[in-house]
């Protein structure tokens, strides 16, 4: 569906159900500028979530890929809404009807409304300290320790303190790739992109 699509990631959670993460690595979105002046480039992908056995619903939902660091942003910046289908005889006739169109117009979209939220994230301060940051992050379920390794990765890889709404997201992110579980990751993937999509 997008113009072309690379596996990104297709990890099996256990012998019923996988995640499949699919991404246009040849339409690059610039976003910024690297520390080092580099483009920070950015990918529009899509994750599919199902179940072999009928046990979950079939999901999709899309995402951004951060070139410079494989940062997962699920971002609804572009309003696509998420599809959930129950497994049934219909499931592929709804696959056609809605998720092809969706996915269609997301990889096809304009990319003006995502370089403008990744520059209202970028100035939307959240914290002012680390005390500050550790707070913001305990208040959505994260532990002390977990707030702290989240503000050292995001320190160690952005170059400097987290403080915007854009930095906690990429914290985060950068955190959950050393989940080894793709649920686990996904889960924390989420709370990033319920950050962005506040100030988006």
């Amino acid at each position: 569906v997008l113009h072309t699509l690379s596996l990104h990631d297709a990890l099996p959670i256990s012998d019923r159900d996988v995640f499949i993460f699919l991404v246009d690595d040849r339409n690059p979105i610039e976003v910024g500028k690297l520390p080092n002046g580099e483009p920070d480039l950015m990918f529009r992908g899509f994750i599919v979530k199902n179940s072999e056995v009928g046990s979950g619903a079939l999901v999709i939902l899309t995402f951004y890929l951060r070139g410079v660091c494989m940062n997962r942003n699920v971002w609804g910046c572009e309003r696509f809404e998420t599809i959930t289908m129950i497994h049934s005889k219909y499931a592929p006739s709804r696959f056609v009807e809605q998720a092809r169109p969706a996915l269609e117009s997301f990889a096809n979209g304009s990319s003006k409304t995502l370089i403008e939220g990744v520059q209202k994230a970028k100035a939307a301060k959240i914290a002012d300290d680390n005390d500050a940051a550790i707070d913001f992050l305990q208040n959505r379920n994260f532990s002390r320790k977990r707030a702290v390794e989240i503000l050292e990765v995001g320190e160690r890889e952005e170059g400097r303190p987290v403080r915007s709404a854009w930095d906690f997201a990429q914290a985060i992110t950068a955190t959950a790739r050393s989940l080894p579980n793709t649920d686990a990751r996904f889960d924390m993937e989420l709370v990033a992109g319920k950050i962005l999509d506040k100030v988006a």
